[in-house]
């Protein structure tokens, strides 16, 4: 009897999950700046546990459905998250706003695109990325949820440093940040919860980590593996000297 029931008990849950996952729908979006092209980003639906890379110019598409969440990570630009509404649901494309990081990281990282003009938009947006606001102008809610960490993590120095060390081992590769095959691959294999529970990395980590992966030469090897076990083992592996490199005391 137990048996029996344990086996449908399976059947209900594969059945429920199904019909979940078949409720999502390909939601079109497009992640944008006023003042730098979006590139380099990645994207999860943590509720679904999926993931994508964003294309040229922000564009992507993702499966997900009303209140779920989806997570951007980027060398660029800070982490965002954020809930879809039944709208976003709905429109034929939903706008994404990511701001980049107030200390000038952009003068280190879009070194093959010198050429790039700003996107039109609101000067008031160019004016707020290169000056910091006082307690006066954007006083701080405390009541207000918030991603960023007190006295936490300084995400410019660390990408700096992680830079430094992959120009050391890579002296004759110009641009770093172009290779996307790898991060593909682990986005379509591995979940949001492995990076955030197991790897204990922050969202604005995710993306500057994955880079750090790319440019290890035994990339190809676990590449070729059909063994999602092994891609694991080797990112908690690369995830150790990350942590040792991008320790960062607080201040």
């Amino acid at each position: 009897m137990k048996k029996i029931f344990g086996i449908l008990a399976v059947i209900l849950f594969s059945t429920v999950t199904f019909a979940q996952e078949n409720s999502r729908k390909i939601v079109h979006g497009q992640a944008m700046n006023d003042s730098v092209a979006v590139q380099d980003v990645v994207v999860f639906n943590i509720s679904a546990k999926v993931g994508a890379v964003l294309k040229k110019n922000g564009y992507f598409d993702i499966r997900a459905r009303e209140n779920d969440t989806l997570v951007f990570s980027s060398l660029l630009f800070r982490s965002k998250r954020i809930v879809l509404s039944a709208d976003d649901i709905k429109s034929a494309e939903i706008k994404i706003r990511l701001q980049t990081f107030t200390n000038q990281l952009t003068e280190v990282i879009v070194e093959s695109n010198r050429n790039l003009k700003p996107i039109s938009g609101s000067k008031q947006d160019i004016i707020d990325k290169k000056y910091v606001d006082d307690g006066q102008s954007s006083p701080k809610n405390t009541v207000m949820p918030t991603n960023v960490t007190e006295n936490g993590m300084d995400f410019v120095r660390m990408y700096k440093d992680v830079m430094k060390l992959l120009r050391k081992n890579n002296p004759n590769k110009n641009d770093l940040t172009s290779t996307t095959t790898f991060t593909e691959l682990v986005m379509k294999k591995i979940k949001y919860s492995f990076f955030n529970s197991t790897l204990k990395l922050q969202d604005d980590e995710i993306k500057l980590f994955l880079l750090y992966c790319e440019n290890d030469s035994r990339v190809v090897k676990v590449m070729k593996s059909k063994s999602e076990f092994e891609l694991m083992d080797f990112l908690i592996e690369e995830n150790i000297d990350f942590k040792k490199l991008t320790a960062v005391e607080k201040k």
